[in-house]
């Protein structure tokens, strides 16, 4: 131990006796300065000793953030290097208080910090009361494990009447009140009546547990430290021994006279170290403070059964880290977007749950916090969060060379990004040799994900390898060996994610296949991942071999064509149909965002450019066409011509979409839903959705757009906002055409300084919002029910399309 305990970095204790350096440096710590994190800083003869001493291919790590000497013990009995704090060249953060997400944004590839993004879900009281509640609504019973708890001030009268009626059956129960984000017992009262309820406070009131499990005669509570290294996949530890925190007063349960007396009630270390009766003892078996492993022992020594009592912590903790976990996974690849699912975590992090036993020893889940303390006011203590704290380094696996590999994978994944081509040549519909090549290249990358999937599964035989040889004194208890159990709580993490917990990505959306290919691709195991890579390595000589004997001919004959993409050779390949489906649609849809912002709008008898240059003119003085466009769009075209004004881009759209989805399968194309939703928000509210894309604050109807429907990824969001470009073109094109054969339609004109400029009037053109004075040309196509329309195609136009009759 004393071994351990000694600093091979610090000159100023090398001589030092391991008691006492306990006894100096870490039961009574100097005081340091502060850090910009609120922690304190390192000594100057530390960080001169640490920067001389720093060998090459060391850990450094960053401590400036905490101010737990404990933390700096054990970092120097591994070896590593603790840094100033304003140097960001280092390995592994530590801090004590919750990170903002711009410092996870911060990290490099190759950094770790002691914290999750998301984590708040379950360190925050009300948060983990609502999450609780909402679980508990489909999940009553396996959910049944925390006090009923109500979250004011949005609960206050469902509170106030659930205490009267208790009141009123003569069964009056007692609630204890705690602030939303309070801690060390700050703010914590006991309440018996409604009246005593603080209506405008942020608190959590629970319901109090009148029949406590006894120790001697004090109610006491569990500090258990869990460890979570990884969020997807989820992986969580639980140290064996922790610490049993006694009240300082015989309990006695609690009535109107001694609902003050924290000192019975209330078990945290903070609140009754400052009691009378508060008892320091350090042996085993006495004090205020005692070691689970002694706990266990007492209870194995009076015949209770300790194993069901720990696989039922054990069962609560996994069940509450589930509910955090969509907004962990969410959160976590917001802040490293791209990374590889093999990747190792960059987060971990060490949680304090206070679990509370009653009298038949059920276990209470009491709150989780996120900073546990790491004081070391005892040489319990000492002893307990040293190990805490250095097998969970260990676990982490922070190696000397992770930076250097960081480095080398973010070139090289830059030049991947510089040297691969993204666009392919355009094809038409019955390139039969553009598909084949697709095919090809569609399989190749199937290939590279089961090699990817291959590669995750043998480095989490690596890391579990890692796991069995430097878990210490920690207990791996998820994932769970137990198969009944893992398919349950797979259960609780898929109904947590339906539950709306976080906001799902684009990337988890379903396109209507059978299954996703991640969650297929999870399910398969290694022999039948080999299997499919030879089955995909055998499909290569036949594709080339195909391919070399269709190379000379130009229109093979459908009957004897199957594209590789669409052979169903295995049951697996089933999955891949999908996958196939999904990366076409994927590409195609970025050719359509090309060819749509390539689309100009037209106008029959009328050049691009200056249909173009008058749009251009009237966008610039936007303030003052704004009313007349107005009145022109709500007031003088009714529904049916307004549909006929969008009805050619309408019809364009379509057109680009059937030259890369056959029109026998576009009904099946999410694209094509989503602009069809598009076209009738933008026809809504007689008008109205269009009218709404001219707000100033530009962006306010995608808000409204994307709430009435699905989830839309980027490429897809992209052809909306240029279709809705495209859809006030022709409007402003409309209306300036209109206005200019129909001058005295309008209702309310620009000033007479400020009118349009007048253009040529040789204009012969049909008007969209009213109709020209009749010819007997116009009246022969009025009869047969045909007009011309608006034309929006590049470089071509429209013929003429059948429409109802003005």
């Amino acid at each position: 131990e004393g071994t351990l305990l000694t600093n091979p970095i610090s000159s100023e204790n090398t001589h030092a006796n391991p008691l006492a350096l306990k006894t100096r440096d870490i039961l009574h710590a100097p005081s340091c300065s502060q850090s910009p994190f609120g922690g304190r800083m390192a000594s100057p003869t530390r960080r001169k000793t640490a920067q001389t001493g720093a060998a090459e291919g060391a850990i450094r790590i960053n401590l400036s953030g905490t101010k737990y000497s404990v933390v700096r013990l054990v970092a120097e009995e591994l070896g590593m290097i603790p840094v100033e704090e304003s140097s960001n060249n280092c390995s592994v953060f530590w801090i004590d208080s919750a990170i903002p997400i711009e410092r996870f944004l911060e990290l490099k590839p190759y950094q770790r910090v002691n914290h999750f993004p998301g984590m708040g879900e379950i360190c925050r009281k009300d948060s983990l009361a609502r999450n609780l509640q909402r679980m508990c609504r489909h999940h009553s019973r396996e959910y049944s494990f925390a006090p009923v708890t109500w979250v004011l001030p949005s609960e206050y009268s469902t509170l106030c009447h659930h205490v009267r009626e208790l009141r009123r059956r003569r069964r009056p129960r007692t609630f204890i009140a705690k602030p939303h984000n309070g801690a060390m017992g700050v703010g914590i009262r006991l309440i018996r009546s409604s009246k005593s309820i603080p209506e405008n406070e942020s608190v959590v009131v629970q319901e109090y547990l009148e029949k406590p499990f006894l120790l001697d005669g004090f109610k006491f509570d569990l500090r258990i430290y869990v460890l979570v290294t990884s969020c997807n996949p989820l992986r969580i530890f639980v140290y064996k021994d922790g610490l049993v925190r006694l009240s300082t007063q015989q309990y006695t349960p609690p009535t109107d006279s001694n609902l003050d007396e924290h000192f019975i009630h209330l078990t945290n270390y903070s609140v009754n170290k400052h009691s009378d009766s508060f008892d320091d003892d350090e042996s085993i078996d006495k004090g205020s403070k005692r070691t689970l492993k002694y706990f266990t022992g007492w209870l194995r020594k009076n015949g209770y059964n300790v194993t069901e009592l720990w696989a039922r912590i054990y069962d609560v903790i996994i069940k509450t880290v589930i509910l955090a976990h969509p907004s962990l996974v969410h959160s976590y690849q917001a802040c490293r977007p791209g990374r590889s699912p093999e990747d190792r975590s960059q987060f971990f992090e060490i949680l304090g749950f206070d679990v509370i036993l009653d009298h038949t020893l059920k276990p209470w889940l009491l709150e989780v916090n996120r900073s546990p303390s790491f004081g070391t006011d005892a040489q319990l203590d000492l002893d307990i969060k040293t190990g805490v704290i250095r097998d969970a380094l260990r676990l982490v696996d922070i190696r000397p060379s992770d930076r250097r590999c960081g480095i080398s994978a973010q070139k090289e994944a830059s030049r991947r990004r510089l040297m691969t081509h993204t666009s392919r040549a355009q094809r038409s519909p019955y390139d039969f040799r553009a598909e084949q090549e697709e095919a090809v290249y569609v399989r190749e990358k199937r290939k590279q994900e089961v090699k990817e999937r291959l590669l995750q599964i043998r480095r989490e035989k690596e890391l579990e390898e890692h796991e069995e040889a430097n878990m210490g004194d920690y207990v791996r208890i998820y994932p769970t060996p137990d198969y009944a159990k893992a398919r349950l709580y797979q259960t609780f993490l898929c109904n947590s994610a339906k539950l709306g917990l976080v906001g799902k990505s684009s990337s988890s959306r379903s396109r209507g296949s059978p299954a996703t290919t991640g969650s297929s691709m999870q399910r398969l195991k290694e022999h039948e991942l080999l299997d499919l890579l030879s089955q995909y390595e055998g499909e290569q000589g036949v594709a080339n071999s195909w391919y070399s004997s269709h190379t000379h001919s130009l229109r093979p004959s459908t009957s004897s064509f199957q594209p590789l993409a669409l052979q169903h050779s295995s049951p697996m390949e089933a999955v891949y149909v999908a996958m196939a489906a999904r990366e076409r649609e994927e590409e195609r849809c970025q050719r359509t965002m090309i060819d749509l912002n390539q689309t100009s709008p037209t106008h029959p008898g009328k050049s691009s450019e200056e249909v173009a240059k008058v749009i251009q003119e009237i966008t610039a003085d936007m303030k003052l066409y704004k009313p007349n466009i107005a009145s022109f769009w709500l007031a003088v075209l009714d529904n049916s011509k307004r549909r006929q004004l969008l009805a050619p881009l309408r019809e364009t759209v379509k057109a680009v979409l059937i030259s890369y989805w056959r029109a026998t399968v576009l009904d099946s194309v999410c694209l094509y839903h989503i602009i069809n939703r598009l076209f009738l928000f933008l026809l809504s509210r007689n008008g109205q959705g269009l009218w709404s894309t001219f707000d100033p604050l530009g962006k306010s109807w995608e808000i409204v757009f994307k709430q009435k429907s699905e989830v839309i990824s980027i490429t897809e969001m992209v052809c909306c906002r240029r279709i809705v470009e495209l859809s006030r073109s022709a409007l402003i094109a409309a209306y300036y055409y209109h206005h200019l054969h129909h001058p005295k339609t309008q209702k309310s004109r620009p000033p007479s300084t400020s009118t349009p400029a007048p253009l040529p009037t040789s204009h012969s053109l049909p008007s969209i919002g009213r109709r020209p004075p009749p010819t007997a040309q116009h009246r022969s196509r009025s009869r047969a029910g045909i007009l011309d329309h608006t034309a929006l195609r590049t470089g071509t136009m429209f013929r003429k399309t059948s429409v109802p009759r003005l």
